[in-house]
């Protein structure tokens, strides 16, 4: 993909785009606008978004800074294909903590929605092996996910890790519909999310 703007660039905003880019590419926590000039700047902050986009990857604001992650299209060819996919054991224990730190809070009020997935209720190695999933697998992928920055363990227990903050709002409205289908599957919110999906599937049969 070509980037259009970057030709027309000085010298001096050129390395400016760059270093934006380097920073939403490898910081931990989102990076505030008022540190990089082409974050702050709206034009120059569209040039970033075409550098990234160029390689398949996505501006995201979060909270009041900034990171990158995969673009939905790019990321639903990724996953089809089999690159990046979590282990089944490692998806099932980041799915407890999920559960448990995030969709379990949020329901019962305990976490606003609009709360970073970091930002959840810490869960204790104790709770996470009180499910059916064995306690040496637990372990093991608990090890796993956080080496991954999948989760990460404060001094009251286990949160999502930073990695989840690079998840576009489409990625995580996915994530967090596939949690309530799980905990609830014959809920309101359930039968409201299988209705949307079937009109969805419906509207795409016809349009073919």
């Amino acid at each position: 993909m070509e980037v259009r703007y970057l030709e027309a660039l000085s010298e001096q905003r050129l390395a400016e785009v760059r270093a934006a880019v380097c920073a939403v590419e490898t910081a931990r926590l989102p990076v505030p606008a008022a540190r990089f000039r082409a974050l702050a700047e709206v034009p120059l902050r569209r040039v970033v978004e075409e550098v990234l986009a160029a390689s398949g990857r996505t501006l995201l604001g979060v909270g009041e800074g900034f990171l990158s992650g995969y673009d939905d299209t790019v990321r639903a060819r990724l996953a089809d294909e089999g690159v990046g996919v979590l282990p089944r054991e490692d998806r099932a224990v980041l799915t407890l903590v999920l559960l448990f730190s995030v969709a379990a809070p949020r329901a019962c009020g305990s976490v606003l929605p609009q709360a970073l997935w970091t930002q959840g209720v810490p869960v204790s190695r104790e709770r996470l092996k009180e499910s059916a999933v064995p306690d040496r697998v637990v372990d093991a992928a608990l090890s796993r996910l956080a080496a991954a920055e999948l989760v990460r363990t404060t001094g009251s227990g286990i949160v999502l890790g930073s990695q989840l903050l690079r998840l576009t709002s489409a990625a995580q409205a996915d994530l967090f519909e596939q949690l309530v289908l799980l905990a609830e599957p014959r809920g309101v919110m359930a039968e409201s999310i299988w209705r949307r999906r079937a009109r969805a599937v419906s509207q795409e049969g016809q349009e073919r």
